[in-house]
């Protein structure tokens, strides 16, 4: 019995340090696999101060050895990064980070493992590359070594080549001829920036001399918008849309002064500014916004007042208000209507010689015309007070259009032996 019992306490200590060890080793390798894709997706190389972030491959070498390829792969990737376009990664930065995680991976040299790169990196561009030698006869009929570069920027979340190029060049037009090239890939790059001041007149934007901009360039300004869905606030991307069109008026190094040309929107600090420096892309860019702008500022509502009909009781009470200052005004038009007619008659009488007047009676002409050019005038400012107030009454509709205000006064009418003059009282 005793040996037994012994027996069942040694297999139950075995099985336990069993299950204990199978559980640790298991443990062990998910915290492996964790940490893993916790390293995969920490991948990254680029600083992140706003250029493009530009992944360089391993240039695929014919004819030629893989340690010449690679150093002019350092030289391209060196005059890339001088452009002050992009911030770049090349062979040896992401090889060392790739190689621990997937070694199908390294030393890639075609755009479909490229990409996937790229996306682990989080990178905006990728550039591949061909390199071949050759023997060419220089001026003096003399053999020497040529260099073929063929290059191919590709977009990493749209799978879009942005860019082919090639390019000739011998051992010492190298450097030369791999500046002009970095020099068109940054023209034909979106040059990404932002609003850094905005002011009524003029903008003031991170983009300056040293990303090849110049006094007339034309740039888009946009806003970002926040997303709505559940599905795009769960997502790192951000979201923009068109407001305006700038051109740049004043340039510094590092900043330039833009004034807006087109917008649909208010500008602001902190939007967003794109533009090409190549003139083809920019045409097409600049064209393309100026269509959308218009788009959106023809669909756009119009702030238009829409009168209503008024209810009764409404049109009850205008229709009482200008009754009573139509009358109101046409009492006084009529009272300075007889008081220009009766300080007129006098003048007249006066003037005639009718009435003798001698002494103090002298002036009374000339009151009497003073008189008359003064009811006169005021006669004529409610002539004027009457014709805007029927011009009102037949716009609220309270006249008909055909309805003719008639005034009192003087009237011609011809008779059969010539002209009877009649003083004309209307009602």
């Amino acid at each position: 019995m005793n040996l037994t019992l012994f027996i069942r306490k040694v297999s139950l200590l075995c099985f336990s340090f069993l299950f204990i060890s199978s559980t640790s080793w298991s443990q062990s390798n998910n915290y492996q696999k964790n940490s893993n894709n916790l390293k995969l997706t920490q991948l990254s190389g680029f600083s992140d101060d706003g250029r493009i972030k530009l992944l360089l491959l391993n240039l695929l070498p014919t004819g030629m050895t893989e340690t010449a390829a690679v150093e002019i792969g350092k030289a391209l990737q060196l005059n890339i990064y001088n452009t002050n376009h992009f911030t770049v990664v090349g062979p040896d930065e992401w090889n060392a980070g790739i190689r621990d995680q997937d070694p199908t991976l390294a030393d890639c040299h075609d755009i479909a493992c490229g990409t996937m790169i790229g996306k682990l990196f989080h990178a905006d561009k990728v550039l591949v590359g061909n390199l071949n030698s050759e023997i060419i006869l220089n001026e003096n009929s003399e053999e020497e070594s040529s260099f073929v570069l063929s290059v191919r920027m590709v977009d990493t979340r749209t799978n879009i080549t942005d860019f082919v190029d090639e390019v000739q060049f011998t051992d010492l037009q190298i450097h030369d001829e791999l500046f002009r090239l970095a020099e068109r890939i940054s023209d034909n790059t979106l040059l990404v920036g932002n609003v850094m001041n905005s002011k009524p007149s003029s903008i003031t934007i991170n983009l300056g001399r040293a990303q090849g901009i110049k006094t007339g360039q034309q740039i888009v300004i946009l806003r970002r918008l926040s997303p709505k869905s559940t599905e795009l606030a769960n997502t790192q991307e951000s979201y923009y849309e068109n407001i305006a069109l700038g051109e740049v008026v004043q340039v510094s190094d590092l900043s330039a002064k833009a004034v807006i040309v087109q917008k649909i929107s208010l500008v602001s600090q902190g939007n967003q500014v794109k533009t090409y420096i190549d003139k083809e892309k920019l045409i097409h860019l600049i064209t393309q916004t100026r269509k959308e702008l218009d788009t959106q500022k023809r669909l756009k509502p119009k702030n238009r007042v829409i009168l209503l009909e008024p209810k009764v009781g409404k049109v009850s009470t205008d229709y009482s208000k200008w009754s009573l200052r139509y009358r109101q005004t046409k009492e006084r038009h009529d009272r300075w209507l007889f008081s220009t007619a009766g300080a007129g008659g006098a003048t007249i009488l006066f003037l005639s010689g009718i009435i003798k007047m001698s002494g103090a009676l002298n002036v009374l002409p000339w009151i009497a015309g003073a008189g008359t050019i003064y009811t006169g005038i005021r006669y004529l400012h409610y002539r004027d007070l009457m014709d805007e107030l029927s011009t009102k009454g037949r716009s609220k509709g309270f006249i008909s259009s055909s309805f003719n205000i008639q005034h009192s006064g003087w009237q011609l009418n011809p008779v059969s032996k010539g002209f009877k003059l009649n003083w004309v009282k209307r009602f």
